[in-house]
């Protein structure tokens, strides 16, 4: 994936940590793949060496319908600008909430942005 994003002048993978962090509620200060391990699975592994077979198939499969979902996402044209929106607001209410306190209830969840439906792209479902 890096190599990838290295090869498009690092702009295939622009936004994706920030959209990732409206999705997980927290990270704003980790990488995009710590994200998606979050997102896999919320209390276990915290690094991609501690994980068991099983959880690296479930990670694996939670990375690609994450980029299916973001990439689906910036392809609209309204997607970054939505992306940074929420990012922005996800910032706005962890001050408010004061989640960075000591004692403080954990980091909001922000309506993260997802792709128009009628955008979406990918394989037909046969409806």
């Amino acid at each position: 994936m890096e190599g990838c994003n290295h090869g498009n002048d690092f702009n295939l993978l622009t936004g994706l940590q920030k959209w990732l962090v409206t999705r997980v509620g927290c990270g704003n200060n980790v990488v995009w793949w710590h994200l998606v391990l979050r997102l896999t699975d919320p209390e276990g592994a915290t690094s991609l060496g501690d994980m068991d077979p099983e959880t690296d198939a479930r990670a694996i499969e939670t990375l690609f319908q994450c980029l299916d979902d973001f990439l689906a996402l910036r392809q609209e044209h309204d997607g970054l600008s939505r992306i940074h929106a929420a990012h922005q607001a996800w910032l706005d209410a962890r001050d408010l909430n004061h989640c960075l306190a000591s004692g403080a209830q954990a980091c909001p969840v922000v309506d993260w942005p997802k792709p128009h439906a009628g955008d979406r792209r990918g394989p037909s479902t046969g409806q």
